[in-house]
Formats: structure tokens, sequence, C-alpha cells
């Protein structure tokens, strides 16, 4: 029995520090919720990249895109998240 624990023990030493290094290196890359801003913050390898909030989309550096950006105008655009919204809650 005793051999039994102190090989989960061993066992644990060893997994458990994998687990943990394994969550930070996941974490380095995140969608944050600011809640008092009002805002999500786009972090990767644990630096702000782009923050959307209720103004638009804020971004550090450039956005590449491969086809064409339409401006449809806001009611457009609420329009669309509505309707997504709806799609969602049916499922």
């Amino acid at each position: 029995m005793r051999r039994f624990i102190a090989s989960v023990a061993a066992l644990a030493a060893i997994v458990f520090p994998a687990f943990a290094q394994e969550a930070a290196q996941q974490e380095a890359t995140r969608l944050k919720i600011d809640q008092e801003a009002k805002a999500f913050i786009f972090i990767i390898d644990n630096e702000a990249v782009a923050l959307l909030d209720k103004a638009g989309l804020h971004v550090v550096n450039g956005i590449e895109y491969g086809s064409t950006l339409t401006d449809t105008g806001p009611d457009h655009i609420k329009m669309r998240i509505a309707a997504a919204r709806t799609e969602a809650e049916d499922e």
C-alpha cells in the first residue's frame, strides 16, 4: 500500500506541473471580457492587440483581408446581429 501511495505521489508530481504549464501556454491567447469598460479585449502572446466595444473594432496593427470591405451602414449590421441571435435561440 505504501508503495502504491508513493507511486501515485510521484506520478502526480510529474503530471500536475505539466498540466499547469500547458494551462499557462493556453492562456497566452485569450479573449478578455471587461465589464467595466464594456469591451472585449483580444490578447495574443499576453499582449492586448485589439479591442471591440460599442464604438467599433480597434486594432494595434493592420487588418488584412482577401475580399472586399463593404459599408452597409449600422442598421444593416444591427439586423444581421438580430437575425443571428434569433437563429441561435431557435437551436
